[in-house]
């Protein structure tokens, strides 16, 4: 990316407008996508943008009216502070045990602990390098790069689809199950895991979708980690679109099952605000729709960076395992906080 280019981009992480710089799957070319006037909007329908929905519902869409970064001189500047502090060991060690106490009492068969690390930065870090790193070294996820003043700055480098598609073919997949790429089989815990997912997607989908096909289960490679992974293909009317929205999203690959419980447990967690972390994002219009899981992420703030990651708990889990789990997953972000750098 051009050098000019990259300063209007890091000027504009720090001001009162939004903006979102993304590249799909298998694309080269980042797209920028802002409103005339930097606004957000709170629906999408019958306009093209980026739609991004945090954990707890929420959602904000930038309309899609400038294709190019404006000289951030119209809007104020803004500094947004990360709510709380991230999560020390023993907090973790500490919900670790609280919430498989509830999958040992059987109110949930799955939770899914998520965590936060914040890394320092020092002077030259750019958020827009930062993208263009998780670009170059991970070209089949989605990327994108989000600013909004009521969300502050995040980087997301995902590879989990919620849905994608234009006119009446339609994709998502059940991703779940993580462990260092080899070529053994894997354990019973991933299994049973993902197999939550497929089944919670294929209830879902089964009374909207038309011609439903499931593939086979596959290893998907994110990075330094792999995944199992089911992907579902179907028919559907575009009208359909937004009744599948309000049901399908958070599956138990980033929430747990049952998904009610599990998700109410979660959002009463005062230690943990999960913010746009496993919500869902991605562009909106122009016929078509790419939506993804907001994993693989951060927040930027002045001089340091907060990671998310998450793992799913289930009744045989290993606490140092999990974390252990939590730590790779965020080596996608780590390497992109590393290129940030001029």
């Amino acid at each position: 990316m051009h050098p000019d280019m990259t300063d209007r981009i890091d000027a504009l992480c720090r001001r009162q407008c939004a903006f979102a710089l993304y590249c799909l799957p298998g694309e080269h070319e980042p797209v920028f996508c802002m409103a005339e006037d930097g606004r957000t909007e709170d629906s999408p329908i019958f306009k093209n943008g980026f739609l991004l929905a945090a954990f707890d519902g929420s959602s904000l869409f930038i309309p899609a009216e400038r294709e190019a970064p404006p000289a951030p001189g119209e809007w104020e500047e803004i500094q947004l502070q990360p709510v709380g502090p991230a999560t020390s060991r023993s907090k973790y060690a500490a919900l670790f045990q609280l919430y498989t106490g509830f999958i040992r009492s059987g109110e949930l068969r799955k939770i899914v602990l998520a965590r936060t690390a914040d890394i320092g930065t020092t002077s030259g870090f750019s958020a827009c390098r930062a993208f263009c790193t998780a670009c170059e070294q991970n070209p089949n996820v989605f990327k994108a790069l989000v600013h909004t003043p009521q969300h502050g700055t995040w980087l997301f480098c995902t590879p989990e689809q919620l849905v994608t598609g234009s006119g009446d073919c339609w994709h998502t997949m059940a991703l779940a199950g993580t462990r260092i790429p080899n070529l053994l089989p894997w354990d019973a815990k991933n299994k049973r895991e993902q197999a939550l997912v497929t089944d919670f997607i294929r209830e879902i989908l089964t009374p909207l979708a038309d011609e439903l096909i499931e593939s086979p289960l596959e290893n998907l490679r994110a990075g330094r980690i792999e995944h199992l992974c089911t992907r579902f293909s179907w028919k559907m009317p575009p009208c359909r679109l937004l009744q599948l929205l309000e049901q399908l999203p958070p599956t138990p690959a980033v929430c747990g099952s049952p998904v009610a419980a599990a998700r109410a447990l979660l959002l009463q967690n005062p230690d943990i605000d999960r913010s746009c972390y496993a919500g869902y994002l991605g562009p909106w219009g122009h016929g078509a729709v790419q939506l993804y899981v907001s994993l693989r992420c951060m927040q930027i703030f002045p001089g340091f960076c907060r990671l998310y990651a998450g793992g799913g708990l289930m009744p045989d889990s290993d606490e140092e395992q999990e974390w252990q789990e939590t730590e790779n997953k965020m080596a996608c972000m780590l390497q992109a906080i590393e290129g940030a750098y001029a």
